[in-house]
């Protein structure tokens, strides 16, 4: 089948492929849990009640046809919907394992699932779905009418899905109406680990993060003078935000929590939808001594190590060459903190600039700037790697920068903690 028409079948599929588990927990073999606990479940998007009778699943090696579940020894089987093939409108249908409810089962994890209230149960004639559902195993469902909807792009073998999700993890289709494409699917975020018969769990995952902290001028003013700050929040989970707070405030005493005296400003934010992001502005005084600039948002969400972000703030007035933007950081690659920013102030743009790391033993590290400067103030970053390439091991380092101009040298170090995890 061609992409272009595959696509459009999928369009105007009736029924929609929303979660597939092809991972169960537990070991595999005959009666085991991977063998019984395989599940897919579908959803009727639409007004109007529809008989999956005669439709068809396929895991790409062998095509079963859907069929009423009708063992009533089911956990709860009042709340659900057994010996039908109809599937009400807006309401999920699970199709299961026909060993699911296995007598001889083995390896423990016995009929683990709390399916929703109402939830159609179906399963296939062969003892399987499909062959055997694997992590790499693309998921077809049809109807003779012509109805297609996949799990796993099988029109495109090359791109990232599917995949394993993790023991005992399903993946989740994010937006129920969306196509079947790498960026619509997301391991389940449930402790669980599934959501069978109920709504995805992606439709509530709330998860905003503080994605920027930067000055308005990078040049610090001196202590006691008007400083201007800007924080970023982005909705970066899949769920709208409402009512979010965020305080911004210089942490003097560090313990990343806005005490009195430490200029806190608290921001209430509005409606953002998910991949939105709102700039706030901050009017702070510069502080006398060397402080933390903090953003910090009191809504618990999803994910706690995003709702955190800091600035170094160090006050003019000593005729420095540079600030660092922060007394530490880490490149570990969670997105956050991840590289050092030298914030460079020369009296002009002439001469020479080295900006160079160093360790402890006084060995130089890398070579973050080396040349004529272009500017008599910039910034350049440093991303915890050696000249070579190769990562820096975790401890203190020194930033120095050197300017050399009309026969003067300048030469200052500010120190730098590397954290690795």
């Amino acid at each position: 089948m061609g992409t272009t028409l595959l696509v459009a079948l999928v369009a105007a599929s009736r029924i929609v492929i929303t979660e597939v588990m092809a991972n169960p927990r537990g070991i595999t073999g005959v009666h085991m849990p991977e063998d019984r606990n395989e599940f897919v479940e579908l959803y009727n998007p639409t007004d109007t009640m529809l008989d999956l009778a005669g439709w068809t699943i396929s895991d790409g090696d062998a095509v079963d046809q859907i069929c009423a579940w009708t063992d009533s020894s089911i956990l709860n089987p009042g709340s659900l919907r057994l010996g039908t093939t109809w599937l009400d409108p807006c309401c999920y249908a699970v199709v299961l394992d026909p060993e699911y409810t296995d007598t001889a089962a083995l390896g423990g994890c016995e009929q683990p699932y709390r399916f929703g209230p109402g939830t159609l149960l179906l399963t296939v004639g062969n003892t399987t779905i499909g062959d055997g559902l694997t992590t790499n195993d693309p998921v077809v469902l049809g109807s003779a009418a012509g109805d297609t909807s996949t799990f796993g792009t099988p029109s495109d073998p090359t791109d990232s899905i599917p995949c394993d999700a993790g023991d005992g993890i399903s993946w989740e289709r994010i937006d129920v109406l969306g196509p079947d494409t790498v960026s619509n699917w997301i391991a389940c975020l449930d402790t669980a680990g599934c959501t069978p018969g109920s709504p995805n769990s992606s439709l509530t995952y709330l998860d905003l993060a503080v994605s920027g902290i930067a000055l308005v001028d990078t040049a610090t003013p001196p202590p006691g003078k008007p400083l201007v700050a800007t924080a970023c929040v982005s909705n970066v989970g899949f769920a709208p935000a409402n009512g979010w707070s965020l305080s911004v405030f210089l942490d003097r005493n560090g313990n990343i929590r806005p005490d009195v005296g430490e200029h806190d400003s608290t921001f209430v934010g509005g409606s953002l939808l998910p991949g939105q992001t709102e700039t706030l502005t901050v009017h702070l005084t510069c502080p006398p001594v060397t402080s933390d600039l903090c953003a910090l948002l009191l809504n618990p969400d999803g994910d706690s190590a995003n709702n955190f972000m800091r600035l170094t703030i160090r006050p003019a007035g000593s005729g420095r060459l540079f600030d660092l933007n922060l007394s530490s950081f880490s490149p570990d690659g969670d997105g956050r903190e991840e590289s050092l920013a030298v914030a460079y102030r020369l009296p002009e743009a002439k001469g020479t600039l080295q900006v160079m790391v160093y360790n402890l033993g006084g060995r130089q590290v890398a070579t973050l700037f080396s040349g004529k400067p272009l500017a008599a103030s910039a910034v350049v970053y440093w991303d915890g790697r050696t000249s070579a390439g190769d990562r820096a091991p975790f401890g203190v380092y020194a930033v120095c920068v050197e300017y050399r101009n009309g026969g003067t040298t300048r030469t200052e170090k500010l120190p730098v903690v590397l954290l690795r995890k």
